[in-house]
């Protein structure tokens, strides 16, 4: 059987320099590299992962934890972390975490007693469980929270410009001549959805418009809500001409509750979300929206996880990427 011995021999090279080629570490030239994966191909070489961990005592894997009522937007961040990872040599551990739950919390916290994981991404709302971020912080494990609520201490963050997004979405209604603007609110418990509605409000100022409570709904992210807050909206005494609901579940309930009163969209009624999700372009008509960077989030996230867990992140990165704004079927002019 080859030994890593052998691929030093065949390659030239020291043990330590196959060893890090195998492990993925930095500051190996990439001759060098290319020069041990060939010698690797070449005697068919198959790394012993499972001695390599107990040697190394780290599992080479991360913890996805989620908590979220939108699969979609999950399955996308899902989609960057396996990418991310996988490129790098680790793999993923896909972990459900209700933060209302004592015992589903400390399951997160077992992951780490049981050497299943090394570090964690997590997605919100789950980074809300206080308890468990203190304990992993206690014990030295990293983690990277992808839009967080709390966001005044060191930990490590990437997030997305909510405000921003919301401000010119708002905007570009407005600039279709709507002034009845209705607004779905996302989770209370997510600093995400207040700055979507500060965004929102601050838009509506601007351009000398009153903050009108009667045209704000509050829902929590999930089509359910927006199925609600559409019927709450539009079967008021003076419903608006366009609903803007903070992400793209709650859009389309609101779409669906436009097709059951009958009503033409974007003709009568105009509507969009946030987000950008595979959701927003496979209802019809297609949703206009706010491009929330989902996957270079969990990209980001990733790398940065993986960079504290090789030392190479010594400080907290906290990084907010920008939002783009996405025209698409579902919003027209302000009928007449």
């Amino acid at each position: 059987m080859t030994t890593i011995d052998n691929v030093a021999k065949r390659a030239g090279v020291s043990i330590k320099t196959v060893s890090r080629v195998i492990n993925q570490e930095p500051y190996v030239a990439e001759e060098t590299r290319a020069r041990v994966l060939k010698a690797m191909a070449e005697m068919g070489y198959v790394a012993n992962v499972s001695a390599r961990r107990l040697a190394s005592g780290r599992a080479g894997a991360i913890g996805f934890v989620y908590h979220n009522p939108s699969w979609q937007y999950i399955s996308s961040v899902l989609r960057g972390v396996l990418e991310k990872a996988r490129e790098s040599g680790y793999e993923t551990v896909i972990h459900p975490c209700n933060v209302h739950n004592a015992k589903s919390c400390d399951e997160v916290l077992d992951l780490v007693r049981q050497r299943s994981v090394d570090g964690f991404i997590f997605t919100p709302p789950s980074d809300v469980a206080a308890h468990v971020l203190t304990q992993l912080q206690k014990a030295g494990v990293p983690f990277v929270r992808i839009t967080p609520q709390e966001r005044t201490s060191s930990r490590a963050y990437v997030t997305a410009d909510d405000h921003r997004g919301a401000f010119e979405m708002t905007r570009y209604l407005l600039n279709l001549g709507h002034r009845r603007i209705g607004f779905i609110v996302g989770d209370p418990s997510q600093i995400a959805s207040q700055q979507r509605l500060e965004g929102y409000q601050e838009a509506l100022l601007l351009c000398g418009q009153r903050d009108d409570a009667a045209l704000q709904y509050q829902g929590d992210f999930s089509y359910a809500s927006g199925l609600r807050g559409g019927r709450a909206l539009l079967q008021g005494p003076m419903p608006p001409t366009a609903i803007f609901a903070s992400n793209d579940d709650m859009a389309a309930g609101v779409l669906t509750v436009a097709h059951e009163f009958g009503l033409d969209v974007p003709g009568q009624l105009s509507i969009a979300g946030f987000d950008n999700i595979d959701l927003a372009w496979q209802v019809y008509p297609a949703l206009t929206t706010v491009a929330q960077p989902i996957h270079d989030l969990a990209v980001a996230a990733t790398e940065i996880l993986i960079g504290m867990l090789r030392g190479e992140v010594t400080e907290p990165e906290q990084r907010t990427l920008p939002t783009t704004l996405i025209i698409r079927a579902s919003t027209g002019p302000c009928p007449v």
